[in-house]
């Protein structure tokens, strides 16, 4: 365990539940499995009924991302909401179009888990890679959905091993949308490799 992920795993699940908790980093920076401590953590604690899991992240198959599921089993009383057929466009599409095809089938994918969440919203907002969401999707949506919980907890891509993107932007609009989640959050945490 990194001496990062131990300092932030002081944390009490208490502090956890009640305040927006951002972390980013790069590719492979721990951030998803960081994520599954602090979710083990609020089980403990006694928070399952009260958090919603939307897992955006393309599955670790493809060499980035990971599915929080492929770090750890998720108890049944938490709601856990995913794809699989996410994909990482920036890693896969070989040109602009096809990068910004994926990134639209994503956005696609994801915004019915977001519908889903809405339709019945927790106090805990749990999401994993919220910035493949935006690189189609209107990031207005994401933050509404955010706001219907009472405090949420995300990880974001924030680094510099994905900016090439064939041209499609998607890097620029992943980018704002984390500096807004930087204004946004009570506590960031920075994960580096």
């Amino acid at each position: 365990m990194k001496k990062a992920e131990k300092m932030w795993l002081m944390l009490k699940p208490e502090k956890i539940a009640s305040n927006r908790v951002l972390i980013a980093g790069e590719v492979k920076s721990g951030k998803t499995r960081l994520l599954y401590r602090f979710i083990q953590m609020l089980v403990e604690a006694g928070y399952a009924a009260d958090i919603t899991i939307i897992d955006m992240a393309p599955s670790a198959v493809w060499g980035v991302g990971g599915k929080i599921v492929e770090v750890g089993d998720i108890p049944e009383e938490v709601r856990y909401l995913t794809s699989w057929e996410i994909k990482p466009p920036r890693l896969i599409g070989r040109e602009r179009e096809e990068v910004l095809r994926l990134a639209q089938t994503n956005a696609e994918l994801i915004t019915t888990l977001l519908r889903e969440y809405t339709t019945r919203p927790t106090k805990l907002l749990i999401i994993n890679d919220a910035t493949i969401f935006v690189h189609a999707g209107d990031p207005k949506t994401l933050r509404y959905t955010m706001d219907l919980s009472r405090s949420w907890i995300v990880t974001a891509y924030y680094g510099k091993k994905l900016e090439a993107d064939k041209g499609s932007g998607l890097t620029a609009r992943e980018r704002d949308f984390v500096e807004y989640l930087m204004r946004a959050s009570d506590i960031i945490i920075r994960m580096a490799l």
